[in-house]
């Protein structure tokens, strides 16, 4: 169990998510202690017992006594690498290690006459003495995990997995084995209504709604639940308390919800029992608002059988003994919310909203300097206004590359934030085809798509809209064509274009369809003759080998000759030619 109430409420018990034991005092609501092993993230604590410290004080040696923790409760923690920590509230740190000699985790812990009992996943079930600082017996029950165990009068053991075994710790034999769980027991509470009466155990498991009573007396034969408590949730925390022959039960569901049994065990139920009422705890910070629940950690009943409420969150809880009222079915204690704090009408928070000026600076991510803009009297600045530097009619003419980036970088942001102004001043502006061209050259592939659904939207409406559309989606297609050809979809991406350009151009049709191939001709035979012109004539790679030759003077050279060069070896080659002629005259004459 990762939390518990003292015996009698004055503390309450909690295991973190991180491992951390926290300890919180009800009276005053208030954070006592914080215990953090030192292999805490390593082997974390799995469960945790508070031990009545009346019963340890008198199986302690006198000599070990302490003033300080005389009437201090004292925690027994197992952890996940098989040891069990006995913390002291009173010393406010850890009395002594038990080493239980296996490395598995401990999954549960009980208490009993100066004994602690425990079982790790081995399976074992092991006695140790406290004031001999021993193992008193070991034995082993069947091959189930046990999940729980609890520790009853007359030397009798509860140990619970998905069955229920009734145990003698003396004989170490079972005396009888209950069944009616479908998931692991990790409750276990004890019930003894009167001396003269039957005695009882209450069950609860991790995956059912159920709390089962069971009859453990001596003269019984029952295997079976004698009593049902019907929940909302799985339950996290149980308590129970018996009064003149009266048990009441109060279970904290999973949800944050409190439901109260009170029932007189007396025979067998065939029917679940409901609960007598069911508490909530919810908080509304104004009118306004709709109110919210805070979730209830765990509960226990007081001797007085009054209502020990835990509440709130992991970093901040809050403890209230409430009355119980059986007449309502439903009983919601609108409190404040523990995360703030009332001021008048106003919620006062650890969270503040910065207050922004008039004049406020902003930088671009493309120049890091800053630049101040006017406000428009409100506490947003829009995305326009951001955005000035980027608008088309400030540009200069002369600067082509910048307008040319410009709309390129305003096309794309309209593109993905869909802003229809920004798309507007883009695409119906007059801004002649070299530009546009290069605008498109300049969109990523994965803005194509959008593109095309603007521009059909565009082709589709009015006039003078129809005309810009129609000149953005001539030189996308002159552009990009290969990209569209390669589209499987390219028909249904086109189809409606197509159709509204057709039932506008119907009667001149075939003469639009020969001019636009031969456009989409020319373009390309154009883009091709500008890509050849681009080609350089320098060569792409020169090189030099050393190693042909011992000296390093010695560099051949693979580069392009000089003219110098060039008449060069041309002067050359005419003397060898005539040393040749020469040479045959000779030749001859002999």
């Amino acid at each position: 169990m990762a939390l518990q109430f003292s015996k009698d409420g004055k503390y309450f018990a909690k295991l973190s998510t991180n491992g951390k034991l926290k300890i919180w005092e009800t009276s005053t609501s208030s954070l006592l202690q914080e215990f953090t092993p030192d292999f805490h993230l390593t082997t974390p604590c799995t469960c945790l017992q508070f031990i009545q410290q009346e019963l340890l004080e008198n199986h302690i040696p006198r000599k070990k006594k302490r003033k300080n923790s005389l009437g201090s409760p004292v925690i027994a923690l197992g952890t996940t690498a098989g040891k069990l920590l006995v913390y002291s509230i009173g010393k406010g740190d850890l009395d002594f290690t038990i080493d239980s000699n296996t490395p598995l985790p401990i999954s549960c812990v009980s208490w009993c006459d100066g004994s602690i009992l425990y079982s790790a996943v081995d399976q074992n079930i092991v006695k140790w003495n406290l004031e001999k600082k021993c193992v008193k017996s070991k034995w082993k029950l069947g091959n189930e995990l046990i999940t729980s165990i609890l520790a009853l009068p007359d030397n009798k053991l509860m140990v619970g997995a998905k069955t229920l075994k009734l145990c003698n710790t003396l004989t170490q034999e079972v005396l009888r084995t209950f069944t009616g769980h479908s998931h692991d027991v990790v409750f276990l509470r004890y019930l003894n209504p009167s001396s003269d009466s039957d005695a009882y155990v209450i069950s609860g498991s991790k995956g059912d709604r159920l709390l089962s009573v069971w009859n453990i007396s001596e003269g019984s034969d029952e295997k079976s639940g004698v009593a049902n408590f019907l929940m909302d949730d799985i339950p996290v925390s149980v308590s129970s308390l018996c009064s003149n022959g009266t048990s009441n039960v109060v279970a904290v569901t999973h949800s944050g919800t409190a439901h109260f049994y009170r029932h007189t065990l007396n025979g067998k139920c065939k029917k679940p029992l409901k609960p007598r009422t069911k508490l909530q705890v919810a908080t509304q910070p104004n009118q306004k608002q709709a109110v919210s629940l805070i979730p209830i950690i765990g509960a226990h009943l007081n001797d007085d059988l009054s209502l020990l409420l835990c509440y709130g969150n992991e970093i901040l809880l809050t403890f209230e003994n409430v009355d119980i009222n059986d007449n309502e079915k439903l009983q919601t204690l609108v409190r404040v919310d523990p995360n703030s704090t009332r001021s008048g009408d106003n919620v006062v928070t650890k969270t503040q909203t910065p207050i922004i000026d008039n004049n406020v600076h902003y930088l671009t991510p493309h120049t890091s300097s800053t630049f101040k803009r006017k406000s428009d009297g409100r506490r947003e600045v829009p995305m326009e206004i951001r955005l000035e530097n980027l608008k088309l009619n400030k540009l200069d003419s002369k600067s082509k590359t910048s307008r040319v980036n410009n709309v390129a970088q305003l096309l794309i942001q309209g593109l993905h934030s869909k802003n229809k102004a920004i798309l507007a001043s883009v695409l119906n502006g007059d801004h002649g085809d070299t530009v546009i061209k290069d605008t498109i050259k300049r969109l990523p592939v994965p803005v194509l798509l959008p593109l095309i659904e603007e521009l059909t939207s565009l082709i589709q409406g009015t006039t003078v809209p129809s005309q810009y559309g129609s000149l953005w989606l001539k030189h996308l297609l002159e552009v990009h064509a290969g990209i569209f050809l390669s589209n499987p979809d390219l028909p249904n991406l086109l189809g409606p274009v197509l159709g509204s350009i057709e039932s506008r151009l119907s009667l001149l049709m075939p003469l639009n369809r020969l001019k636009g191939r031969l456009d989409l001709l020319v373009s390309q035979v154009s883009n091709v003759n500008a890509s050849d012109e681009n080609v350089e004539d320098n060569a792409l790679l020169i090189y030099n080998d050393k190693g042909l030759s011992d000296s390093e003077s010695e560099i051949i050279d693979f580069a392009p000759q000089s003219e110098s060069e060039n008449e060069w070896n041309e002067d050359s080659d005419h003397d060898s030619n005539e040393q040749v002629d020469e040479s045959d005259n000779d030749i001859e004459m002999l």
